[in-house]
């Protein structure tokens, strides 16, 4: 299960960091006049769109899961300030939610 976190954390390390690293390099490459500075570009682009379908992703599993550990302790904590507490959860995670379902319409209409 370690392997797994730990995967998956190098994973999204690596698509918020390679688009930045990419356009630095796309600079330096324009700047020396080499021929391959436009492809770079364009994978920067591509980069760039998969970071934005991971983010899209990340935060709708991740709200589910926030919204999901609030009913849940709203349900089996026994005081009544931390049932208060894990029900006020739930409206953060459905707006994670929202906020990623509103990044992946508009990574798919401006696929279009």
């Amino acid at each position: 299960m370690h392997t797994l976190i730990g995967i998956a954390a190098y994973l999204l390390i690596g698509i918020a960091v390679a688009p930045l690293l990419l356009l630095g390099l796309y600079v330096l490459a324009d700047r020396l006049g080499l021929k391959v500075a436009d492809r770079m570009l364009s994978l920067t682009a591509r980069l760039l769109q998969v970071q934005w379908l991971g983010g899209g992703v990340v935060n709708i599993v991740g709200g589910l899961f926030i919204a999901a550990l609030g009913i849940w302790g709203a349900l089996s904590l026994a005081p009544p300030m931390h049932r208060l507490a894990s029900a006020l959860l739930v409206p953060f995670g459905l707006w994670r939610v929202f906020r990623g379902v509103a990044v992946l319409r508009a990574f798919s209409s401006a696929d279009e």
